[in-house]
């Protein structure tokens, strides 16, 4: 097996005690996952989609009409049928998963896996800063249908065009019912550079490039922080880019209608509040005119500020509710 290694540096925070308390951990790109202690995995995906980490300084209209700034895609629609443009949003990505082993375990590592789509690495990702953050979930999860039922088409979701193609009434469905609570914050991860792909930094790369897709990244947690799996409880993780930038993002291997039956994908999305508050498209983003748009797209600058953003399975233009991400847990 093919295995890159490189050792970072990273600041492991315990929600209860601050910031501040600073361990080693590591980032793996991997070729393959390797036989070890996984205690709970997913390992079903589609070799297509762009599901993204994403924390772009690029903004983007969604809407299907016209605007002289970048725009693609669609809005969403009001019970009248009326399409609403927004300001594409930032998101942080993840998965819920239920530990069943028996006895308690010392959670070690998470890995995930690179998508297969043609937007798999963009061009401002490589060697950035990346950060997980960690949960223990209470509660159970119910369906909010979102206002649409099986006699009216969802609102938004796949495949977006409601008035030609028509949206299935479960596209807009989301999860109420669990709270997150925080249980560590680890930061310091840096995201493979090209060279850890076997490309020459220098070299541009194209998202769809087939040297990306698929690979392995396996987060180890850092020996110190003791962070103990109990049976019969749910966890979860987000994977968050640290800092806003041009082309910054990288897709996630999963299942949009995934099978793992205990656990759902979750995400962070935007500023948390839906839906996303409406723009004109045919003003500048930054203009006054779409202050609330702008701040609705996009996370709160301040690193801590964000974290407190409660994550979910609502999002624009799709929901988590029904995906499960490639995702494997080790524990000893």
């Amino acid at each position: 097996m093919n295995k890159i290694q490189f050792t970072l540096i990273c600041t492991f925070i315990i929600s209860s005690t601050g910031y501040g308390q600073r361990q080693i951990g590591k980032l793996l790109l991997l070729d393959t996952v390797p036989e070890s202690n996984y205690v709970v995995f997913y390992n079903n995906c589609d070799k297509s989609g762009n599901t993204s980490v994403a924390f772009d300084s690029e903004n983007q209209y969604n809407l299907s009409g016209a605007s002289a700034f970048k725009a693609d895609g669609w809005g969403y629609y009001t019970k009248d049928g009326s399409e609403i443009p927004y300001i594409k949003r930032d998101r942080d990505l993840g998965q819920t998963f239920l530990y069943n082993a028996a006895g308690n375990k010392e959670f070690q590592s998470i890995t995930v896996r690179l998508g297969f789509g043609t937007n798999v690495i963009r061009q401002g990702m490589y060697g950035k800063n990346i950060s997980l953050q960690l949960y223990e979930v209470a509660g159970s999860s119910t369906i909010n249908n979102n206002g649409s039922d099986s006699t009216l088409q969802a609102f938004h979701g796949w495949p977006h065009d409601r008035n030609g193609k028509g949206i299935h009434h479960s596209r807009d469905d989301y999860y109420d019912g669990e709270k997150y609570n925080t249980i560590a914050i680890v930061r310091g991860y840096k995201f493979p550079k090209k060279n850890n792909f076997g490309i020459n930094d220098k070299e541009e790369v194209s998202p769809d490039d087939p040297r990306l897709k698929g690979k392995y990244l396996k987060f180890e947690l850092p020996a110190s922080s003791k962070i103990i799996l109990k049976p019969n409880r749910k966890y979860a993780f987000l994977i968050m880019i640290d800092s806003i930038g041009k082309e910054r993002g990288f897709t996630l291997s999963n299942n949009y209608l995934g099978t793992y039956n205990n656990g759902h994908g979750i995400r962070r999305d935007g500023n948390g509040v839906f839906p996303p508050a409406p723009c004109n498209p045919q003003k500048n983003f930054t203009d006054p005119e779409n202050k609330k748009a702008y701040e609705s797209a996009h996370f709160p600058l301040d690193f801590n500020t964000r974290t407190k953003i409660t994550p979910g399975t609502n999002g624009y233009p799709d929901v988590d509710t029904w995906r499960d991400i490639v995702f494997f847990i080790e524990a000893k």
